[in-house]
């Protein structure tokens, strides 16, 4: 396991490959495992995200669900579905690295929200520049188009859990009103 977290850190900063990638069924559950670890470790460390849990973990499981059929079907388009595990592999393996660097982050920066902000948007484009990385490999594209392609199906992502979970809820919409 170390030794796939280590391709994973090398993904993260762009030194390897997706063909690297352990995509062992013993792997991905266990990445899996972790995933929803950091998930929960941020929902209860970054108050400012969201205070609903319900409706916090609901935008994690739809975005996942969503990003990864589009991520399959951009594959099968592709004529390259035989990947898909190691895709997954490396996608959720990064995202749970991501995870806890902004968990660190989070943990060590002083409580100023302008900063935060700008924290949390530089390791959103980097992870946006990763997953990138990652379907540029896998869809035999360049760069940018693979990027492009992260981009438009994390919004895709982001529209389908609002639709059907609706919009999260931040600490300002949970204060009650008073007449």
């Amino acid at each position: 396991m170390l030794g796939a977290y280590l391709t994973y850190i090398q993904l993260c900063i762009f030194r390897s490959s997706v063909r690297n990638v352990s995509a062992s069924a013993a792997t991905i559950v266990l990445v899996c495992v972790l995933f929803a670890l950091t998930s929960i470790l941020r929902f209860l460390l970054s108050p400012t995200e969201m205070t609903d849990p319900v409706s916090y973990f609901g935008h994690v499981v739809v975005i996942f669900c969503v990003f990864n059929v589009l991520m399959y079907t951009a594959l099968v388009y592709r004529k390259n579905q035989n990947r898909y595990r190691k895709v997954l592999s490396a996608f959720v393996g990064t995202r749970t690295l991501i995870d806890l660097a902004m968990i660190i982050v989070v943990l060590v920066t002083p409580p100023d929200e302008y900063l935060r902000q700008v924290i949390s948007s530089t390791v959103a484009i980097w992870r946006m520049c990763i997953v990138g990385f990652i379907l540029k490999e896998a869809l035999d594209v360049r760069l940018p188009t693979g990027i492009l392609i992260s981009v438009v199906i994390w919004f895709i992502s982001m529209v389908v859990a609002s639709m059907t979970i609706g919009p999260p809820i931040t600490p300002e919409d949970a204060v009650p009103i008073s007449e």
